[in-house]
């Protein structure tokens, strides 16, 4: 249902909300970027996006005419900017553009490389009239920032056909292409930051428990931290981020999902992760603390300490994504893991099933065209390729994430690998932010109150109780159907 207060918002709220803008999804401190790149220099946590917790005032209808290529043979130059994705970023893409450049030898690729912690602000001053590239990275929580504010040229039905048509993406991936209320999409997904639990195979064999069993449902699953703990003294049950961190509110949906909660009404229009459901679902997932299941200072951890205390070995399970498979398999002497048993013995499960079944995250970056691209259709070829089979699975390996495309990741490249196909399995039920102007505030809201009863749950000396959590989402619920017009 589109609500009508949409297209326009508030002046206000753009000068409220745009001292709002917080680096890497609500911390203050850019999080490290994630890799799978042969050279791997560390365990490192995945990037993702800072908030996009700024408002536009008018919601454009229609993309300008797109300026077909310069005739006769010139050549077009393009702009490009990305942020750094992986553990050589330069390389990365570099090896995208090179590729390119010699199957389209009259269209040039010039990258230039943003910080997370800049990027927001570098995209959003070159949509509002500033000069900038042709096209962009975006992280996927900012596309209907910058599609409301008209600054975003959207890609025809016929361009998105010869990329295999919408049916060929990630549908949680897809969907972040999008702006509620206005046609047309927006942005073009790249690749795919999926979660999962990573955990050691050898640990779990110990205890005689197979993996089916031991992470089947929430009471399964805390059982096997429970018996891991008991069997292995000096190994704690699992370790996530806490909060500081810059995915405090993506870590929680998914138990939130599971709970048989979720975020927004079926709508959009108004805060649900305050219900019986949602409060059941975090309180499932705080209480893991409380029950000292936990490394004892995870609610400290950033994603980056998350990943080097289980590479390490100090923990048996980590909420976690993809990057780690590369620092698992790259030799100790080249970047990877020192410690080799914990190397050798990596495994991922899919999320433990609560009353409302199984869930994750699914976030990563997608492409978008700005308006003011001058050469929009060779843009338009440079991101059709991007989105090609061959590209998806070596950018992908390259930076430590997954493909967009189902039929990258159908490609028995990673398909038929162990590690690899669990995040394919749960990228097909994977859940991601809604595609509103207003989720940058929204996420903002949800992380500070989240972090919030993370203090709550560090101070409680036991379990909390769901009145505590439900008056933290409560609070949060109340500031954000205000955002939302309610």
């Amino acid at each position: 249902m589109q609500r009508s207060r949409r297209p326009f918002i508030t002046w206000l709220s753009l000068l409220t909300l745009i001292s709002m803008i917080l680096v890497a999804c609500g911390g203050a401190e850019t999080a490290p970027t994630a890799t799978t790149a042969p050279a791997a220099t560390a365990t490192t946590a995945a990037q993702v996006e800072p908030t996009a917790a700024d408002a536009p005032t008018e919601v454009a209808a229609t993309a300008e005419p797109a300026t077909a290529e310069p005739a006769g043979g010139d050549v077009v130059t393009l702009k490009l900017w990305h942020m750094p994705n992986g553990a050589a970023p330069a390389d990365a893409i570099q090896a995208e553009i090179d590729a390119f450049e010699k199957a389209n030898p009259g269209i040039n690729v010039e990258p230039e490389m943003l910080d997370w912690g800049a990027a927001f602000q570098r995209i959003q001053t070159s949509v509002q009239g500033g000069e900038g590239p042709c096209i962009t990275q975006l992280g996927t929580t900012w596309n209907p920032t910058f599609a409301a504010m008209g600054g975003l040229r959207p890609f025809t039905e016929e361009e998105i056909t010869a990329m295999g048509g919408s049916d060929s993406f990630v549908a949680a991936s897809w969907a972040t292409s999008q702006l509620q209320g206005m046609e047309g999409t927006f942005s073009i997904p790249w690749f795919a930051d999926v979660r999962a639990l990573a955990y050691r195979k050898d640990l779990l064999e110990k205890a005689g428990l197979k993996p089916e069993e031991a992470f089947k449902d929430w009471a399964s699953f805390k059982t096997t931290l429970a018996t891991i703990q008991e069997q292995n003294p000096d190994v704690a049950g699992i370790a996530f981020p806490g909060r500081n961190d810059w995915n405090v509110w993506q870590n929680s949906s998914m138990w939130i999902w599971n709970s048989g909660g979720d975020l927004l009404s079926s709508d959009l229009s108004e805060a649900t992760f305050n219900s019986e459901a949602a409060v059941a679902g975090v309180s499932e997932f705080a209480n893991l603390y409380s029950s000292k299941l936990t490394v004892t200072n995870t609610l400290e951890l950033n994603s980056a300490q998350v990943d080097a205390s289980f590479g390490d070995g100090r923990t048996f399970s980590a909420i976690t994504g993809p990057w780690l498979i590369s620092n698992a398999r790259t030799a100790a002497d080249a970047g990877g893991w020192a410690n080799r048993t914990v190397a050798d013995n990596l495994a991922y499960a899919e999320f433990p099933a609560g009353p409302g079944g199984s869930y994750t995250f699914v976030g990563g970056s997608n492409l978008a065209i700005l308006k003011s691209c001058e050469n929009a259709d060779a843009a338009v070829k440079f991101v059709q390729f991007l989105a090609a089979n061959e590209s998806q699975l070596r950018y992908s390996q390259a930076i430590g994430m997954l493909p967009a495309t189902k039929t990258a990741q159908a490609d028995a490249s990673i398909a038929s690998d162990a590690l690899y196909s669990v995040f394919i399995a749960a990228a097909a039920k994977g859940k991601t932010s809604a595609p509103i102007a207003e989720w940058g505030q929204v996420e903002s809201v949800l992380n500070e109150q989240l972090g919030s009863l993370w203090d709550d749950v560090a101070t409680a000396g036991g379990p909390v109780s769901a009145e505590v959590v439900k008056t933290r989402l409560d609070q949060a619920a109340q500031t954000v159907n205000e955002l939302l017009g309610n």
